[in-house]
């Protein structure tokens, strides 16, 4: 009975039956283990939905692409060696599928053919249009942010130039402006109130002011003797 560990019972295998039959075993337990047509779907995937996400820099992505083309394709059934591996030709073209529209509008611009070029190439010039469009983007979130600034400003009509706050009834001051001031709201709260009373003096008023209700009187009639 065998009792060695992992490293010692392959060591003993590749002594008594040589490598490439441990090698063989293995590519065939994996697979029976991997789904059917696993080299198509991988390839499929990449060409078809592996695109860029918005967070991830071009030199990320064709990291990823890379790992996968290098370590995982590669070790896919049915030939499990490089021959299986995808082109630069089919690099490119996972490139320009993954990678904005506008990035591919602004290359036909420009005159650059991807297909003509190296796979490097095709990375730097797209490193290029992604730096652009960074520094575009800080200059638009500058542009909005101060813009919101000054729409901050424009409602505040009761804050001063210098970031102090002014009330109607206590002038500048750092504490509170004229809708928070405590003295104004009692004095609207007790105008308030006393017009609620007035208006209930004024219905009781004419309340006693109406005329008592007459009964109709009847007429006797009075017959002749």
């Amino acid at each position: 009975m065998l009792t060695a560990t992992t490293r010692d019972t392959l060591d003993y295998l590749s002594e008594n039956y040589g490598p490439d039959a441990i090698k063989d075993s293995l590519n065939e337990v994996v697979k029976n283990l991997l789904p059917n047509k696993t080299l198509q779907r991988v390839k499929r995937y990449l060409r078809r939905e592996a695109r860029k996400p918005i967070d991830m820099g071009v030199k990320q992505y064709i990291m990823h692409i890379y790992r996968i083309n290098t370590k995982e394709i590669a070790r896919c059934p049915p030939a499990f060696d490089n021959t299986q591996c995808l082109t630069p030709d089919e690099i490119i073209d996972i490139l320009l599928f993954g990678t904005p529209k506008s990035w591919q509008r602004e290359m036909d611009r420009q005159g650059f053919d991807p297909l003509a070029s190296t796979v490097t190439q095709v990375v730097e010039f797209r490193e290029c249009i992604e730096m652009s469009e960074d520094f575009d983007g800080d200059k638009k979130v500058a542009a909005v942010t101060k813009k919101g600034n000054n729409k901050n400003k424009s409602h505040k009509g009761n804050s001063g130039a210098d970031g102090s706050k002014h009330c109607m009834l206590h002038g500048n001051n750092n504490t509170h402006d004229t809708l928070e001031c405590k003295t104004l709201m009692a004095q609207a709260k007790k105008l308030k109130g006393n017009n609620g009373v007035n208006q209930k003096g004024k219905v009781a008023t004419s309340l006693g002011k109406t005329k008592p209700r007459t009964t109709p009187t009847t007429r006797k009639k009075s017959w002749p003797l």
